[in-house]
């Protein structure tokens, strides 16, 4: 299968307007937090879209992380490799690991990555999708029907950009969703998170809480301090 490479000539436009180049939007700390509430991620832990290290930073500091390895197409971005991950001979370059954890670009970038990522992870795959990633596309539909997720988390609407005057920010027409493909689970679950649960919920980017507290947050999960309600 050809896959068009994720690093592409992008034309310099307001990011109100269009897509952010390279479909960069980096995740809000609520993402990762609510994922380890629910599913706490150990060993070998493999970012292949890193960005500035949303998810990194936080899974860096959970107790149960024994090394992370991570990669962004974007040379400026801090990671460490530049690999496109919408190729499966990239993937041969990373280190082995336990998990993936991502927030991968979406549109027509997102099922490669998943799938790549799936055969390199030994435990499993956690992943920040569009709730509609679940439509059996041409792109996904065999490996959905084969791997179907072990874990779907349907988190509250963020605002990843202002609307195309600038004025408002605004929401996608679906939802995010956490994606969980635990190869050792034996069933499937939904679960339903309303932002009066998460801990740390914040609408949009200027209402973001302090990287201090998202991380204080990561620890007080480890310890059993947060419960699942």
């Amino acid at each position: 299968m050809t896959v068009t490479p994720l690093l592409k000539p992008q034309t310099a436009v307001l990011e109100t307007v269009t897509r952010h180049p390279l479909n960069f939007y980096e995740s809000p700390s609520w993402f990762t937090t609510e994922l380890l509430r629910h599913v706490p991620l150990s060993g070998v832990i493999g970012e292949p879209c890193v960005g500035m290290g949303a998810i990194a930073s936080l899974l860096s500091v959970w107790p149960y992380t024994k090394q992370m390895w991570t990669n962004d197409i974007d040379p400026h971005k801090a990671a460490d490799y530049y690999l496109d991950a919408t190729l499966s001979e990239s993937w041969a370059n990373f280190p082995d690991c336990d998990w993936i954890c991502t927030n991968p670009p979406y549109s027509d970038f997102a099922a490669p990555i998943i799938k790549n990522a799936y055969q390199k992870a030994r435990v499993g795959v956690a992943a920040f999708l569009l709730t509609s990633f679940l439509e059996p596309c041409d792109d996904r539909a065999d490996f959905l029907q084969q791997h179907p997720p072990s874990l779907v988390i349907i988190m509250p609407r963020f605002c990843f950009r202002k609307d195309k005057r600038g004025t408002r920010w605004a929401t996608d027409n679906i939802t995010i969703s956490c994606f969980v493909w635990d190869k050792r689970a034996t069933g499937q679950q939904i679960i339903i998170r309303p932002k009066s649960a998460i801990a740390g919920f914040y609408k949009n980017p200027e209402q973001a809480i302090s990287q201090e507290r998202a991380e204080g947050i990561v620890r007080a999960i480890a310890k059993g301090e947060l419960c699942n309600n």
